[in-house]
């Protein structure tokens, strides 16, 4: 099955929540070290990094599914010591439940008390932003890859985060299908803005999606977009191309 384009119109989608400030503040963790870091409210920061650098754990400090050895994680200025729905994580695997069809599952990430139609009103609006209408019924077991993180990256807006964690969200997807993907996570940004932290291996990708990139490894995280504008790494790289 071919990639499918996303629809170049929608509804916008009613938030539940705004987009939350984050802070590292001297963070040690697994794989990184003296992290001291601001992430403005709405803002797109991107982690890169290999695969044992950290840029996942330091997601997972901030959806308080992991704890820092010193330091602290604080979500809209207050300390992360658990998991708090005002933050989403979605793992590199998706975890969808494969028992259920795709609009099943973005239900799923609706907040508890949301009301029927309000929760029927929210699906059917992220079927459209995401382009997964035709492919609502059907499990994610009978879809390509691609189609199955786009739906779950609308279910992890379902609930109107105020912090949408990305875990190498893209890493199974690869060519056209990848950049279907960057795509729909633009439109669903531009719909439903929240903080994004977006943890990639690819410099291209996190230079395409992020306002801001900051570079794990063994000393502290450095951020490349204080010395070199994002717009200035892009221009760079369409020349190279």
């Amino acid at each position: 099955m071919s990639p499918s384009p996303v629809p170049p119109h929608h509804t916008v989608v009613k938030r539940a929540s705004t987009p939350l400030p984050v802070s590292f503040i001297n963070l040690h963790a697994e794989g990184v070290r003296d992290v001291s870091l601001d992430i403005r409210a709405g803002e797109v920061l991107a982690f890169v990094g290999q695969e044992n650098d950290g840029a996942s754990h330091l997601l997972r400090t901030a959806a308080g599914l992991d704890h820092p050895r010193s330091g602290s994680v604080l979500v809209g200025g207050e300390p992360v010591r658990r998991t708090d729905d005002r933050c989403s994580w979605t793992p590199r695997d998706a975890d969808l439940q494969p028992a259920h069809s795709l609009q099943a599952n973005l239900a799923l990430g609706l907040n508890k008390g949301s009301s029927a139609s309000e929760g029927k009103a929210k699906i059917a609006e992220l079927l459209d932003l995401a382009g997964l209408h035709r492919f609502a019924k059907l499990l994610p077991t009978d879809v390509t890859a691609e189609i199955v993180r786009r739906a779950a990256l609308a279910r992890a807006l379902a609930g109107g985060p105020g912090v949408l964690l990305l875990d190498h969200p893209f890493a199974a997807v690869e060519g056209a299908a990848r950049t279907v993907l960057h795509n729909v996570l633009q439109t669903l940004h531009r719909a439903l803005p929240t903080t994004v932290l977006l943890a990639t291996n690819s410099m291209e990708e996190a230079v395409r999606l992020a306002d801001r990139v900051v570079v794990l490894g063994r000393t502290a995280a450095e951020d490349v977009t204080g010395a070199l504008s994002i717009r200035e790494i892009r221009d760079g790289q369409r020349k190279q191309r």
